[in-house]
């Protein structure tokens, strides 16, 4: 009986952990907007705030076509990020972003602004990253 309930135990465990990997949800990341000089800055407005990348399920965010992404990698060793690309009205798929590097200690910048072939149908931006030491930050062009 004993073996039994062990099995009955292992495969309701097997199911749950099935079920986890195809229902990973992505971090979903918040967009800062973008301040102007003729802003009236208090104290704070004009911090960045940045996410540890989830190098497990991902990061998404809401996609506009006036986003930056900020990758930060603050570690000394280089890291690699993934915007993930969809085929274009064409079927084409672009790769320039995928595997990323960003060397230690520095930053990768890049403006979102076509959206073609990488926003997602639910209109998200879909990123990767082989380390959870690569942070990223969304900023939000205002015009």
């Amino acid at each position: 009986m004993f073996k039994r309930i062990n099995r009955k135990w292992m495969a309701v465990l097997v199911v749950m952990m099935m079920l986890g990997v195809a229902y990973a949800v992505q971090t979903v990341l918040t967009a800062t907007a973008l301040k102007e000089n003729n802003y009236a800055v208090v104290a704070g407005d004009l911090a960045l705030p940045s996410t540890a990348c989830d190098n497990v399920n991902g990061n998404a965010f809401a996609a506009t076509g006036r986003e930056i992404l900020l990758v930060n990698n603050p570690d000394a060793a280089p890291h690699t990020f993934t915007v993930t690309s969809l085929a274009d009205p064409f079927g084409r798929f672009d790769t320039s972003l995928t595997g990323y590097s960003v060397p230690a200690t520095s930053l990768a910048v890049i403006y979102l602004n076509t959206l073609t072939g990488w926003r997602q149908a639910n209109g998200q931006i879909l990123l990767a990253c082989n380390s959870n030491l690569l942070k990223f930050s969304i900023i939000q062009v205002q015009h």
